[in-house]
C-alpha cells in the first residue's frame, strides 16, 4: 500500500460495525456497490449453456481510486479522492 494523495470528492456514509471496514463494507454491501458503481465500475458479464449446463461469469472492474475512512461511534464515512 502506497499514501494517496486527494482532494476529496463522492462520500457514503454507513452503519459502523467495531470499527472494522471489512464487516462494514460487507454488512452494507448493496449500497457501497452502487457507491463505487458510480465511480467509474465497469462490468463485464458472460454466461453460456453447453449440454443444458449453465455457467456464468461476472468480473467488475474498479478504476483505481484512494479512499478515506473515518469511523465515528455509529457511522463509516467513506470518502473517494481525487
Amino acid at each position: 500500500m502506497q499514501k494517496c494523495y486527494g482532494h476529496p470528492t463522492n462520500f457514503i456514509t454507513l452503519q459502523n460495525y467495531d470499527n472494522n471496514l471489512k464487516i462494514t463494507i460487507s454488512k452494507n454491501s448493496e449500497k457501497f456497490i452502487d457507491f463505487v458503481h458510480n465511480l467509474g465500475m465497469e462490468v463485464n458479464h458472460k454466461d453460456k449453456t453447453v449440454n443444458n449446463i449453465y455457467t456464468g461469469t461476472t468480473i467488475l472492474t474498479l478504476r483505481t481510486t484512494c479512499f478515506k475512512v473515518d469511523f465515528d461511534k455509529n457511522l463509516a464515512r467513506i470518502t473517494a479522492l481525487k
